[in-house]
């Protein structure tokens, strides 16, 4: 099992899936989201899940994306999955690109990236 990526942003989690879903080209990969407010203090929590072709693995990868900030930070944690090939478990890149997109996405947010 991969590691999940963290990043720590600037602006809240539905500020960041605002920026997510006005993306260009976005809706080609997305499968699914929801966003939710937690509680009486306003902690709020967005899910999304990703699916892409990659042509290097000649399958289907996915990205789950969960945006939330319930310790007061404001967080994101990028899990890839069905990326590697065979038995051997390679992906030959395509889990780091597939992260890296959405990197680049939130890049302007990003205040601190640290592997869990």
């Amino acid at each position: 099992m991969q590691k999940p990526i963290e990043f720590k942003l600037a602006v809240s989690p539905f500020e960041a899936a605002d920026i997510i879903l006005s993306s260009p080209n976005i809706k080609e990969d997305l499968l699914y989201w929801e966003n939710h407010v937690v509680g009486n203090e306003g902690k709020q929590i967005c899910t999304f899940i990703f699916e892409r072709y990659y042509f290097r693995t000649s399958g289907r990868a996915t990205l789950t994306v969960i945006l939330e900030n319930f310790d007061g930070e404001n967080k994101v944690r990028c899990m890839t999955s069905g990326s590697a090939e065979s038995i051997i478990n390679i992906d030959f890149g395509a889990s780091r690109n597939f992260v890296g997109w959405l990197k680049n996405i939130l890049a302007e947010n990003i205040l601190k990236e640290a592997e869990l």
